[in-house]
């Protein structure tokens, strides 16, 4: 019996790991709509394809008003959870010391490790810079120290008009059945 090494045992980590990925595949922006859909048809998988479809409907509606109300009542650069985010990611900046190498290459070290923060070019060697596209702690850290503005370096899709964008357009419920205008070869 012969036995074999797992196919695995070739696979990197820049294959199965989203921060070591030379490119940004995925990040943030995805998310797992199919385990959305399944959780608000639910109630509706017993009932005809037809009224699956109008639940689908209403509940898509509903998330446009939603968020765009949400994005309407946002009055900062960032969307309110992104904006949220950077907060957050700002309490671990005491604990963090910056050595400038140059104009735009700085280190950045904690007690256990030091990350290298190219603010030009918007890496760091975390990769978190590269991959969420939101500054991590080590850049906000440059960023405080040299006094530019952190939402300068956020992308733009977590941006209050991004947010705005994505929801402008409405969800219209569908006419009753009599009022369609079906053509003849349908």
């Amino acid at each position: 019996m012969c036995i074999r090494e797992p196919v695995t045992a070739d696979v990197g980590p820049e294959k199965w790991s989203q921060i070591h990925m030379p490119t940004n595949r995925d990040s943030t922006m995805t998310s797992n709509i199919v385990e959305s859909v399944n959780a608000i048809t639910k109630a509706a998988k017993n009932h005809p394809i037809v009224s699956l479809l109008e639940s689908l409907r209403q509940t898509i509606q509903s998330w446009f008003c939603r968020h765009r109300d949400d994005a309407h009542g946002t009055f900062t650069k960032l969307s309110s959870k992104y904006k949220k985010e950077i907060r957050k990611i700002s309490m671990d900046l005491r604990i963090l010391r910056v050595s400038p190498s140059n104009q735009t290459v700085f280190f950045v070290s904690n007690k256990r490790s030091t990350f290298v923060v190219d603010i030009e070019q918007r890496t760091c060697t975390c990769r978190i810079l590269q991959v969420d596209l939101l500054p991590c702690s080590h850049a906000l850290t440059v960023i405080a120290n040299t006094r530019s503005d952190s939402y300068d370096y956020c992308s733009y899709y977590y941006t209050r008009d991004a947010y705005l964008n994505a929801y402008q357009d409405s969800v219209y419920p569908v006419r009753n059945q009599e009022e369609w205008t079906v053509p003849e070869e349908v």
